[in-house]
């Protein structure tokens, strides 16, 4: 470089001062962004996945999901009902003591019987079932009859006893048959609502609901907490073997408790021992305090830049970002021990101590974050995050490394130290390996193996695979299922009208279809608000067909069977609109299913059992303004497309570097270069597909990091020759992340072991095959 370089005329002292400035004016930036602007760590892993959609129904979409977050069942059982109303009492006390949530313990009554009919008696005949319609369209009197005889054979049904003398058609009758009331597991009592099962000894065991729901818009994390530490404290208090009361809970509290918390120990844990372990050794490399202070320094500066970055782009942020970000404590102590050796191990260059090192510094910064930055254009939000984290905090450990340790170069090392022994027999080893080199063919036949059997390998892209969840909340909520019997799956279909009448039209449309995939199998139930109030048009519909009949003289065999005498057909029919059916008593069963948003009407229809969720989506495309939510399976589906798109992305990271390689080294250089992370990469996905049987997104999203710190050991190699203070360096730099990556293979979420695994992997694999990028300087001093 020559010697009228601007940055080599800048004194220690100097780059000490402008590094002191930036950091005073992020240190700035980040108490202002921590008082003006909002910012929140979730612990949902669901949050981490976006779905592409469009912006109406996103809104919509969002809002059902918050308003499921917010929504909490505890359920407080004990064998006599007065206990366990007691216990419910002062379960509800306790949880009304958390700020931001509202308990409820006594509701209104439930829906009766008499009280629906009453609410829909004033609009005859216009609630009439598609059976029914069937019969009378026939225009047969007899089987009207038989269809109303058989009606009359159901006079266990409540149905027909209450329905009859006001409806001697049994046309309501009838229509109130084919529905089903939601929430059938409860009884009000008193106010208190009850389940009351069977247990295994046959004694009767009362379970008494506490609903509660948390304020604003979604969950808070330290609601969540506080909400989980009540709980745990209630059954701390009240144990099931001296009290016999018995707790279950179920709510996005509950699971976003547990991942935070299990987040939170693994990111104290594995980071504490990644630090320990570095820093340990350090010290026994190094043989100085200073050198392992100088390397914390850089990791806390590094972590102090990656946080700033996620305040500023970001409001929110998963925890397991966060878990991931202790990944970087591997990569940004590169930086500080390339620095150390180049101090220690050389003859200090009192002027510019760090001369020799910075392009290779530079060129490890750009191949690195190169490729975190193509992460960042991906559609998940966490890669993003981890990207932003990553890249932020190389360039603060970069910074540091650059404009501090020149000023520290006295106090670190007063002359050059020797290389540990060690050190010179790996160096001896590597260069015995470099000159056996392996026929190119061979290794073409091997990537070309690999790759084989790597387009045989099962891909698994359903999101629920990424974390593990408690046992024993899964099993608290599927006893509180069972309870309430509201065993709804989470995809549900949602119906868009700019009234309330288009939107029920448009849902009452979806009801024959709908049978028929229950008749298919394909799903086992559903609940639409339309199945207990069809559309003006549809009633209108009704009435007139009920009126034909009734003058084609249809229902005359009935009526001479009960001994009725009917009067004329009423000459104005009454409707019944969506406005006035909220007001009714069924219709706060369904507060859930009906939205209006920004002016339009929305309508959402719960299924249960499905087995077929892409046959529901083909059949629903075929309508205007539906949409079929399943979160899941869209998450899923868009992580299988990122994952072919990570293609793109190792060529994009590939071609970046093969053009600094090749401008400073010469094409065939470049290609030796790159073929070694790639190599690395191939082989580390093998190894994890043999181990977990199959690979996920963080298997190849561990790719970018293989590819990242492969290119940086190839930079060092390939701009110092095969010396030992380079063996040295690599090998440290190697063993760090080794130890970061060795402990995240542990995490209880699959994710992070899945990611941890493969780059231990590829860290090994590219350890050993870089050093033959010595060959391209041909210096060993």
């Amino acid at each position: 470089m020559p010697s009228n370089s601007p940055i080599k005329s800048i004194s220690s002292r100097t780059k000490l001062v402008l590094w002191l400035i930036q950091l005073l004016l992020l240190i700035a930036g980040l108490i202002y962004l921590c008082l003006f602007k909002s910012f929140s760590v979730v612990a949902d892993i669901n949050q981490i996945f976006t779905v592409e959609q469009s912006d109406d129904i996103r809104v919509v979409s969002e809002q059902i999901e918050q308003q499921h977050l917010r929504q909490h069942v505890l359920l407080v059982a004990h064998e006599k009902r007065d206990n366990a109303i007691e216990y419910a009492e002062q379960a509800a006390a306790s949880l009304r003591t958390i700020n931001g949530i509202t308990v409820n313990l006594r509701f209104g009554s439930l829906p009766q019987l008499d009280s629906i009919v009453k609410d829909y008696i004033p609009y005859q005949h216009a609630f009439v079932s598609n059976a029914y319609k069937n019969v009378l369209s026939s225009g047969s009197a007899d089987d009207v009859f038989t269809y109303q005889f058989s009606l009359l054979n159901e006079m266990g049904s409540p149905w027909v006893a209450s329905t009859l003398e006001i409806d001697p058609s049994l046309s309501l009758a009838d229509f109130f048959n084919q529905q089903n009331l939601p929430t059938t597991g409860l009884k009000n009592d008193q106010g208190y609502l009850i389940a009351q099962q069977t247990n295994q000894a046959g004694a009767s065991i009362y379970y008494v609901l506490v609903n509660f729901v948390s304020a604003g818009t979604g969950l808070d994390l330290n609601i969540a907490n506080d909400i989980a530490t009540k709980i745990a404290e209630l059954k701390q208090q009240n144990k099931e073997h001296t009290t016999g009361v018995h707790y279950l809970a179920t709510g996005a509290a509950f699971f976003t408790a547990n991942a935070s918390n299990s987040a939170q120990t693994e990111m104290k844990v594995f980071g504490g021992i990644s630090i320990i372990a570095t820093l340990l050794l350090i010290l026994a490399i190094y043989r100085s305090a200073l050198s392992v202070l100088c390397t914390l320094f850089v990791i806390s500066v590094s972590m102090l830049y990656g946080y700033s970055a996620l305040r500023l782009f970001f409001t929110e942020v998963n925890i397991l970002t966060l878990v991931f970000a202790v990944t970087l404590i591997g990569i940004a102590a590169d930086y500080s021990f390339h620095a150390l050796s180049e101090l220690r191990f050389s003859k200090l260059n009192r002027s510019n101590p760090l001369l020799s090192i910075r392009s290779s510094l530079l060129l490890g910064f750009i191949t690195t974050t190169a490729g975190y930055l193509i992460l960042v254009f991906t559609p998940l939000s966490l890669f993003q995050q981890i990207a932003v984290f990553t890249m932020a905090g190389l360039l603060g450990a970069l910074l540091t490394v650059l404009l501090v340790y020149p000023s520290l170069a006295g106090f670190i090392v007063k002359k050059p130290t020797a290389i540990p022994g060690f050190i010179t027999r790996l160096n001896r080893w590597q260069k015995i390996l470099v000159k056996k080199r392996v026929n190119g063919r061979w290794q073409i036949a091997l990537l070309v193996l690999l790759l084989g059997g790597l387009s045989l390998v099962e891909n698994v892209d359903d999101p629920r695979t990424f974390y593990q969840s408690s046992a024993d909340l899964i099993s608290q909520q599927q006893q509180i299922t069972t309870i309430l019997n509201a065993q709804w799956d989470s995809p549900y279909i949602l119906i868009a009208g700019d009234t309330p009448e288009q939107t029920l039209q448009r849902s009452e449309q979806l009801i024959e279809p709908l049978t028929q995939l229950q008749q298919q199998g394909v799903l086992s139930a559903y609940a639409s608000i339309s199945q207990w109030l069809p559309s003006i048009a549809t009633q209108i519909q009704s009435q007139q067909l009920v009126k034909n009949a009734q003058q084609s003289g249809l229902f005359e065999q009935l009526n001479t069977v009960l001994g009725l005498v009917v009067g004329s057909t009423p000459s104005d029919y009454k409707q019944l609109d969506f406005t006035t059916w909220q007001k009714s008593q069924v219709a706060a069963l369904f507060n859930d299913q009906w939205l209006q948003i920004n002016g339009r009407f929305y309508s959402i229809i719960k299924l249960k059992g499905i087995n077929d969720s892409k046959e529901i989506d083909r059949i629903l495309n075929n309508y205007s303004e539906v949409v079929f939510v399943d979160k899941v399976s869209a998450v899923g589906k868009q992580i299988g497309q990122f994952r072919h798109h990570l293609i793109l992305i190792y060529a994009l990271a590939l071609i970046a570097a093969m053009l600094v390689f090749w401008l400073r080294y010469g094409v065939i250089n470049a290609i030796t270069a790159v073929s070694r992370p790639v190599i690395a990469m191939i082989i580390a996905l093998a190894m994890s597909a043999l181990f977990f049987g199959s690979l996920s997104v963080f298997n190849y999203v561990a790719g970018i990091l293989i590819l990242a710190l492969g290119l940086d050991y190839c930079v060092f190699y390939a701009e110092h020759g095969h010396c030992e203070k380079i063996t040295l360096t690599t090998l440290i730099s190697a063993l760090s992340s080794l130890l970061v990556f060795a402990i995240l293979i542990v995490s209880s979420t699959p994710a992070v072991s899945q990611f941890g695994f493969t780059v231990f992997i590829g860290v090994v694999v590219v350890f050993t095959i870089s050093p033959r990028l010595a060959l391209v300087s041909k210096r060993n001093i």
